[in-house]
């Protein structure tokens, strides 16, 4: 989203250039289509390899990925020394053996430790993935980089997620069949990504290194995480709540559902590149803000569907979810230029691996909100998250001016 970027483009071109591209964009693919393959059947798939109870289950997820969260510091500080690559192929090796472990051993013990690994894995590679875009993206693409690793992620967990509905079987050999095949195709990720082009380091500016040493006295940086993880708590919160106040609070039909999220899936992954080269001619800040509150629509279909029937409610619903996804394309690509754009080169590992945090609290936090509310007003739900988008909005713009007129470009040391 800097001003070089349109500069160094043609006015018809939409996909990245650079080396490796095509492979960059597979190792996503392959990796979004394990994920995609396995996250629909997660929980029967733990409840039905470890032997225990629902409940147990969900306990020791929560408990461990918040477990994982201070470590993240760490895995940030081991990208910014080795580099992100070695990183994203580690974390995909461990990946790959915490579902052979679950595979292959029982009970609660097994499955928190083979969840803690397997959170801190899955937190380094979300920190490592879109470091290695910007290594790759030459000068004036790493927007469009980043927008690619968002199409090959959405286009791959939805084929992923097809796949596994027709062909995983409800039983212990299903699920352990659906295991070795994620670790399977989580070690050809690995290959993928260990075959895309190498590029060279940056050197480290001393000076921006003393004057953003920790992330968290970097206040533009703080300000984004936080807002970027209120936000993602919305977007959690309408990807597990929706269904349950479609099918019991408005009474429609199964197929509802599947619909709704298979418009916001379609949108996603054919819009991302040509709308992302549109958001590049504008300040990431405000194209943050005015996403985020895009969400509104989307709250106030389901609030006034409660109210319409018929057609009407059903057209309601799908003009909400398009317009809360083009919302949803902004702000993800938005906070992606700025994460990854204000820090300094040498501590973007650093940077990012402190995001994480915010991004496992958002998981964290946001179905306890979606069942508490669900369980005693529904509309509750969306009047809250209703607020979050206009604070969010109201904040961003009143600090625009801390953030310059330029914008920070991806690959950039940092926003001037």
């Amino acid at each position: 989203m800097a001003p070089s970027e349109s500069a160094a483009e043609t006015p018809t071109q939409v996909l990245p250039r650079g080396p490796g591209v095509l492979r960059f964009a597979v190792a996503g693919f392959c990796n979004a289509l394990s994920t995609g393959f396995f996250y629909p059947f997660s929980l029967l798939f733990y409840v039905s390899l470890s032997g225990e109870e629902l409940r147990t289950v969900g306990t020791v997820l929560t408990v461990t990925a918040l477990a994982a969260l201070p470590s993240l510091l760490l895995v940030g500080r081991i990208v910014d020394r080795v580099g992100p690559r070695p990183v994203l192929i580690a974390s995909l090796v461990v990946r790959a053996g915490c579902f052979v472990s679950f595979v292959t051993f029982g009970g609660a013990a097994a499955l928190a430790v083979g969840t803690l690994a397997l959170a801190v894995s899955t937190r380094a590679e979300q920190t490592a993935t879109p470091l290695v875009a910007l290594q790759l993206a030459p000068e004036g693409q790493s927007s469009r980089w980043l927008a690619l690793s968002r199409v090959v992620f959405n286009a791959g967990m939805g084929v992923g997620a097809l796949i596994a509905g027709i062909f995983i079987v409800d039983s212990a050999s299903g699920f352990a069949l659906l295991g070795i095949a994620n670790a399977v195709g989580v070690l050809c990720t690995a290959a993928l990504y260990a075959v895309v082009p190498r590029t060279p380091r940056p050197a480290p500016s001393a000076g921006r290194v003393q004057t953003r040493a920790r992330p968290w006295r970097d206040h533009r940086f703080l300000l984004i995480a936080v807002v970027n993880a209120l936000l993602l708590v919305s977007a959690l919160a309408v990807e597990s709540g929706m269904p349950v106040y479609v099918l019991q609070e408005l009474a429609m039909p199964t197929w509802t559902v599947g619909m709704l999220f298979a418009v916001n899936t379609g949108v996603l992954t054919v819009l991302q590149l040509p709308v992302s080269r549109v958001l590049d001619r504008h300040p990431p800040v405000r194209v943050l803000a005015f996403g985020g509150l895009t969400y509104l629509s989307l709250y106030a279909a389901l609030l006034s569907a409660a109210r319409t029937d018929g057609i009407v409610r059903m057209l309601l619903l799908v003009l909400g979810m398009v317009v809360y996804t083009l919302g949803e394309l902004a702000v993800t690509q938005a906070a992606l230029v700025l994460l990854t754009g204000l820090p300094p080169d040498s501590r973007k590992g650093a940077y990012l691996g402190f995001n994480q945090i915010f991004v496992g609290a958002s998981t964290a936090v946001a179905p306890l909100l979606v069942t508490y509310s669900l369980a005693g007003s529904p509309p509750v739900l969306w009047w809250s998250l209703a607020g979050v988008s206009v604070v969010s909005t109201a904040v961003l713009l009143g600090t625009e001016r801390r953030f310059g007129r330029g914008a920070p470009e991806g690959g950039a040391g940092g926003a001037p």
